[in-house]
């Protein structure tokens, strides 16, 4: 008895810079593909602790900026070690030797109340969204014999440049993902991707309080990926291709919620000013007006991709939608 034919479908992952597309992939590769073997985990490590010490470089920055004070000696002296990130690199390298003093100083650090009071302002220097993940885990990540597990390298930092293809043979479904830099200028390449099965697109709805980093216009980050979504519903190549919008960084808009009000930073919204559920429904109407507007069908689901869970729920959903679409064209790739 033959085996049924393998269908052959061709995801685009797209979406602004920061908004999980590179995490999504990384889940990809830990479920479906070769994992992370220890020396892929190796590798890692000087990006992540890139990641803590800038984390505490851009805060006590902006403590200067913001014209906040340490609130002992201690915390002052400790804080000059990280105002200079040229200075830091040197615990980036291979085989760095760390000053053991470095993790007793960030310790101090983070227990400064003027620091926390400048890390709830992050969005407003555009902190890295793991920040506190990372610099909490300190004394960890600062060992010398240190390997990044799994987590580490799901919260990473480290933005993509240029375009990364994989393929994933799943039974009965062969999947090959295109993961398009989600920075400004790499976003020319996406439209050379033609016909695509679907369109996964990656939208952060924790971003609702942040400025566009790399815009030199003030834009919120929200209305730059409601403009990607729509440029996208509007390219001509794409006009009947599904698109499946992802609103990701649901823990973190759970925490953020609670200490930045939404209307403080898009004035349409009406509801309660603490209410997750109302908040959600809020941005992810945003996207609906806008799919309504060019008479567009997508479906959205909430998303944590940081969370193994959570991957294999969505991506259970994004393949059925996939071999949907597949059908739909006739099993055409």
């Amino acid at each position: 008895m033959e085996s049924a034919p393998v269908q052959e479908a061709r995801v685009l992952v797209l979406g602004a810079s920061d908004t999980g597309k590179s995490t999504f992939l990384k889940q990809m590769r830990l479920v479906f593909g070769r994992g992370y073997a220890i020396d892929d985990c190796r590798r890692h490590q000087p990006h992540i602790r890139h990641n803590l010490l800038e984390s505490l470089n851009k805060i006590v920055n902006a403590m200067s900026t913001f014209g906040v004070l340490q609130a002992t000696h201690e915390a002052q002296d400790a804080a000059q070690r990280f105002a200079n990130m040229e200075l830091l690199k040197e615990y980036l390298q291979e085989d760095a030797q760390i000053d053991p003093c470095l993790v007793e100083q960030i310790r101090v650090l983070w227990e400064d109340p003027g620091v926390q009071e400048v890390y709830l302002r992050g969005n407003e220097y555009h902190l890295m969204t793991n920040a506190q993940y990372f610099i909490t885990s300190a004394e960890r990540i600062l060992d010398e014999n240190y390997v990044p597990n799994i987590e580490d390298i799901l919260r990473m930092r480290f933005p993509t440049k240029g375009s990364f293809t994989s393929t994933y043979d799943l039974g009965d479904l062969r999947i090959t993902m295109h993961d398009m830099g989600g920075q400004r200028p790499e976003r020319t390449m996406w439209v050379n991707q033609q016909h695509p099965t679907t369109i996964l697109l990656l939208a952060s709805l924790s971003e609702y309080d942040q400025r566009v980093e790399e815009a030199t216009e003030d834009k919120n980050r929200v209305q730059e990926s409601l403009d990607i979504f729509e440029e996208l519903l509007q390219y001509p190549p794409f006009e009947a291709t599904p698109v499946i919008l992802l609103l990701n960084k649901t823990d973190i808009f759970h925490w953020k919620i609670q200490h930045h009000s939404i209307k403080d930073f898009l004035p349409n919204y009406k509801g309660s000013e603490n209410d997750e559920c109302q908040g959600r429904e809020f941005i992810a109407g945003l996207y609906r007006d806008v799919a309504v507007r060019h008479g567009r069908h997508f479906v959205v689901r909430f998303s944590e991709a940081t969370n193994t869970d959570n991957f294999r729920a969505i991506f259970s959903f994004i393949r059925t939608n996939v071999t949907r679409n597949i059908m739909s064209r006739g099993g055409l790739f």
